[in-house]
């Protein structure tokens, strides 16, 4: 049984919506990694550093000392994008629940519209209100995420069918008891889920702050070092590493919703 499963989902590959297994889908990523990995050995633009290079450019940042060195950096911004997520999650998890009172209707809509400006446009805001260095970058990486995060936490609420507060007041909730039962807990693995999405936005607006601020260096700081002297073996490394951490976060979003919430998990598979 277990191989015709298996033969079944290759031989769906090609097919629209076709239903794969999970050793069809291990199979075909590997293969497009190998493809990924030919391409760039054959390293078809000239600027373009060889994986031999960046290799090398990992050992040298490796032993680095300091604040140049690859371990200082990598935490630096690390710890940035981590602090900046929570903070960016509670306060955006906050304006978008209390969009239900009419009265913030209209600040939620403002905090939406924000997220059109670059976040390099709230710079010398950022400056007054906060000391250059670690609170600026904080403040400025978790009002960026804030803006598209409350859009897309506000669009899950809205979403919600008028059937279900109709059936809460039915069954004699007050207003805070419809609030919880209908729009905070059944929601909450859906707000994960956005929050896991728009954590790209961080890892976007982080190299850009760090860079615009390279009082504690970090990633950005370096790659805009590096990229100015033209060490792009350097820079590709970084990059590297920025995927790494950015799938590492997709696992663990996806481990703390099973964690936290396993029945929407069976939900879906459902």
């Amino acid at each position: 049984m277990p191989e015709k499963t298996s033969k079944t989902s290759f031989r769906h590959i090609l097919t629209v919506y076709g239903q794969v297994g999970a050793l069809a889908r291990s199979s075909l990523l590997l293969i497009w990694l190998a493809l990924f990995l030919l391409v760039w050995f054959i390293n078809p633009i000239p600027s373009l550093p060889n994986p031999f290079e960046v290799v090398q450019a990992f050992g040298k940042m490796y032993n680095t000392q300091g604040s140049g060195g690859l371990v200082y950096n990598v935490y630096t911004t690390l710890k940035l994008n981590l602090v900046g997520l929570l903070y960016s999650a509670l306060l955006s998890l906050l304006i978008s629940y209390l969009s239900i009172l009419p009265i913030l209707q209209p600040f939620n809509k403002i905090v939406q519209w924000l997220r059109y400006i670059p976040i390099i446009g709230f710079y010398l805001v950022f400056l007054t209100l906060f000391t250059i260095g670690w609170p600026m970058k904080v403040a400025m990486l978790t009002a960026g995420m804030s803006f598209f995060l409350v859009t897309s936490m506000t669009a899950v609420i809205e979403s919600i069918p008028n059937l279900k507060y109709e059936l809460a007041r039915v069954l004699g909730y007050n207003d805070w008891q419809v609030f919880y039962s209908v729009v905070v807990r059944p929601n909450l693995p859906q707000m994960i889920d956005m929050v896991a999405q728009n954590a790209a936005m961080g890892w976007v607006m982080i190299p850009m702050i760090e860079a615009s601020n390279r009082t504690e260096g970090g990633i950005g700081a370096q790659l805009f070092a590096y990229n100015a002297t033209n060490q792009l073996a350097e820079v590709y490394a970084y990059l590297i590493i920025i995927g790494v951490i950015a799938i590492l976060e997709d696992g663990l979003f996806v481990l703390l919703k099973r964690l936290l919430f396993p029945y929407s998990v069976i939900a879906e598979r459902a």
